[in-house]
């Protein structure tokens, strides 16, 4: 067991005296001054495009309650996680914090994390969540409250296909290279290139390769793990499938190696990419550069299916707090369907069932829909998705990632052979999964 593990299982016995007897002592935690219980909140600013409104809406939760304090510390995304996850093996992390959807092995395996059911909520609330909401169980329970969702889609220049005769945005994986190929030779011939489709991940923000070979893989009918979680399994015909279509991009030339996708999109010299619907945000921050140009679609769909990458975030609560239900009342509050309808406004999926919630908030989410057509689109990938690619991710997650960032970007630029950079994968994931069991 690695030493972070071991740290992690330490917390497995403040875990049991927490659930079990009031009297048994853990370290850190809530604590409770002048009759307020105080619940220790470190998260990362996940409000994209303002960082404030994480602060605003803990004070809004503050002016709200007369037995409930929380006390927010704001990390940054680079090292935020880490921060967190050193600060709950040693004892003395937050009461609750974000975490990705899907939640993280090492802290489910060491029992670091309150169950749901032992925070408060009741079989109504969890009811309400979308059945995507499956990411965050383990073992029959679920230990996260999903703020919200995210998808890989399409986004796409308006303005480009307008100007070449494109009627709409492609289907299936065959039109994607057609449309794309169309784009670049013949924005090339006119004078000014354009690129027709740009896989991110190939450019300023490596790590984004991950959900975008992982959706990619999915759409070919492959899987990162075999149904027990114990073997990688990239390494396949769907494997192959997937990694040589990307690899067609770059040896046909429609796709440039280096260029930034979200960059070049806003400046118009990249006319198609994929990523989290989330990223819409960036693409506003354009202003004229892209106001009015650009749209949302569902992926093109591959050999086996047309589903994506999920991600977004959760709350999640140490096991071993002192105010467990203090924890719960502001996890209830902050991941409500009131609050998640407002995290659409960065275009957050709202990860609440609809014809559950209270029709007021029905209708808030009704009219942000209403009024922003790329959420049709949105909610059709959402439709796509099912909650098993995530729940692969989780086992042997770092492992993956990094050698996926690696090996991945090397199959596709032709650094090396597909079937040697999918043979790596599974090898340096295979051992991490060995390291599991």
């Amino acid at each position: 067991m690695a030493p972070l593990r071991r740290r992690l299982a330490s917390l497995a016995l403040a875990s049991a005296c927490a659930l079990s007897a009031a009297a048994c002592a853990t370290g850190g935690g809530s604590s409770t001054a002048g009759g307020r219980a105080t619940v220790k909140f470190w998260s990362m600013p996940y409000w994209i495009g303002d960082d404030s409104k994480i602060k605003d809406l803990v004070s809004q939760f503050n002016a709200s309650q007369d037995k409930v304090t929380v006390e927010l510390t704001l990390l940054e995304w680079k090292d935020g996680r880490d921060k967190i996850k050193q600060a709950i093996a040693a004892g003395t992390g937050p009461d609750v914090w974000l975490m990705n959807n899907g939640l993280e092995l090492d802290y489910l395996k060491a029992g670091s994390l309150a169950p749901l059911d032992a925070l408060g909520y009741t079989t109504a609330d969890t009811d309400k969540f979308l059945p995507l909401s499956k990411v965050d169980e383990y073992e029959g329970k679920l230990y996260g409250a999903p703020l919200y969702f995210d998808v890989d889609v399409m986004l796409y220049r308006t303005d480009v296909f307008q100007q070449f005769g494109i009627a709409g945005p492609p289907k299936t994986w065959e039109e994607l290279k057609s449309t794309a190929a169309r784009i670049t030779t013949e924005s090339a011939a006119a004078g000014k290139k354009v690129s027709g489709w740009q896989f991110k991940g190939m450019d300023d923000h490596l790590n984004a390769i991950n959900s975008t070979w992982e959706s990619f893989l999915c759409q070919a009918g492959g899987s990162l793990t075999s149904p027990d979680f114990k073997t990688s399994t990239q390494n396949t015909e769907a494997g192959r499938t997937a990694m040589n279509y990307m690899k067609s991009f770059y040896t046909d030339k429609v796709s440039p190696t280096g260029t930034s996708a979200l960059n070049g999109f806003i400046s118009g010299d990249v006319a198609m990419f994929p990523f989290f619907q989330s990223v819409i945000a960036n693409v506003q921050t354009g202003g004229a550069k892209t106001e009015g140009k650009w749209a949302v679609a569902p992926m093109p769909t591959g050999p086996k299916s047309g589903c994506s990458m999920v991600g977004g975030h959760s709350l999640v609560a140490k096991a071993g707090g002192k105010n467990l239900a203090a924890s719960g009342t502001f996890m209830r509050w902050l991941a409500s369907p009131e609050r998640s309808a407002q995290y659409m406004d960065f275009h957050a999926i709202f990860p609440y069932d609809l014809a559950k919630v209270d029709p007021s908030v029905k209708a808030t989410v009704d009219d942000k829909v209403k009024a922003d057509p790329n959420w049709n689109a949105i909610f059709e990938q959402l439709g796509r998705n099912t909650p098993d690619l995530l729940l692969q991710d989780r086992h042997a997650f770092q492992a993956r990632w990094d050698a996926q960032k690696a090996s991945v970007v090397a199959g596709v630029n032709g650094q090396v052979p597909v079937d040697k950079a999918l043979e790596t994968i599974d090898g340096q994931v295979g051992k991490a999964l060995s390291s599991e069991k």
